[in-house]
């Protein structure tokens, strides 16, 4: 590190220790399929690395411009990344009524339309999915895998919250694995996949961390990425505390035995939060839950009478932005309105995080039942 102080950005980005260490923990996390360390690239977070990447494949001199696939619900971020590397956000929905699958009809339908308007080149997959909370099956990816070969599509896998599926029945696999377990085309693809100090075990979203991986990708494209200037990397603490991750003390170690005991109280934490959800919830008339598997949230549909419609349309106001300030106004209690993300047209949903403490969870759910009743007789 030569940066001088701790608060610095360290310049020797291209030392391989870091790199290293990440190339092996990506191999422990995927069975052993291999990963060379000049195939990782640091950077400081997601945020500022999806933009770059994607300019990547902007032809700024073609007759169209390039069109970026981003999932609908899905973080605002993708589609904000898509318009500042000059690219066309293109939305494509994902199935609720398969728990938020990837449906590759949906996918092939919003690559159709768009051909009129854009050239459309990237795939981009949230995997587990935020905030719908879904965590993809082998057989969803490997029919993902297979459309991107069909329609030549670069694959971005957002897999920051991998370290938080949180149901046994449904592990994490990352397309990389998936690919190296012999889904068919795979070879043909090329992927770039994301992961984040601030989504990880440790949740230290402050210190702006994380690494991509390039999988299949040419090596010509892979020089941007060696530049200091072309992309921010992590300041000395955020690397400091992203090589703790990657390379945590043996098995049997104090530290090691903690780190394992916070992690299975975060899954342990998470799926009861996702389970009272549902429970809850799914009791209320006019409210839906589809079961979370990963991620940090949950996404519950919620019915709003006619008359809050035509209420939220008086006042130039998404109906479930309309229920959320109302929800303020009344609890006090501020949830992340749907349209936020995207969901389908003519649907209403809410962004509820499962990283509340079990307590404040059931006071939420409670006063979240009681004013849907109220505010469905009130309209």
């Amino acid at each position: 590190m030569d940066a001088g102080n701790i608060g610095g950005y360290n310049h020797e980005h291209r030392a391989p220790g870091v790199p290293t260490r990440v190339a092996r923990f990506l191999e422990r996390r995927d069975g052993g399929v291999p990963c060379h360390p000049r195939n990782t690239v640091l950077c400081s977070g997601t945020a500022s690395i999806l933009p770059f990447v994607a300019s990547l494949v902007v032809d700024e001199a073609a007759a169209q411009p390039t069109g970026m696939l981003v999932p609908v619900p899905g973080p605002p971020l993708h589609r904000a990344a898509a318009g500042l590397a000059g690219a066309v956000a293109v939305p494509y929905l994902l199935a609720e009524e398969r728990g938020w699958a990837v449906a590759s009809g949906a996918v092939r339908r919003a690559v159709g339309r768009a051909r009129a308007r854009c050239h459309p080149k990237v795939l981009c997959v949230i995997n587990p999915g935020d905030p719908t909370g879904h965590v993809l099956s082998r057989q969803n990816m490997e029919d993902i895998i297979q459309l991107a070969a069909k329609e030549n599509l670069l694959l971005l896998a957002d897999e920051v919250q991998q370290e938080r599926a949180f149901l046994p029945g449904h592990p994490f696999l990352s397309f990389k694995r998936v690919w190296e377990m012999g889904a068919p085309l795979a070879s043909t693809i090329q992927l770039v996949s994301f992961y984040s100090l601030s989504k990880s075990i440790a949740g230290e979203s402050g210190f702006r961390a994380g690494f991509l991986e390039l999988v299949n990708v040419e090596e010509g494209v892979t020089l941007p990425f060696q530049l200091a200037q072309s992309i921010p990397r992590p300041c000395v603490l955020g690397r400091i505390l992203l090589d703790l991750l990657m390379d945590p003390p043996d098995e049997g170690d104090p530290i090691q035995q903690a780190l394992e005991e916070h992690r299975q109280g975060l899954h342990h934490d998470l799926a009861h939060n996702a389970r009272r959800v549902q429970e809850v919830l799914g009791r209320v008339p006019g409210i839906r839950c589809r079961p979370a598997q990963g991620g940090a949230r949950a996404f519950p549909r919620i019915q709003l009478p006619p008359r809050a419609l035509r209420r939220a349309q008086a006042l130039g106001l998404e109906p479930d932005v309309f229920f959320r300030q109302k929800l303020r106004e009344a609890t006090g209690i501020a949830l992340a309105a749907g349209s936020q993300f995207g969901q389908p047209e003519g649907t209403h949903h809410l962004g509820l995080s499962l990283l509340l403490p079990a307590k404040t969870l059931e006071w939420v759910l409670l006063a979240l039942t009681r004013f849907h009743t109220a505010f469905l007789r009130d309209f």
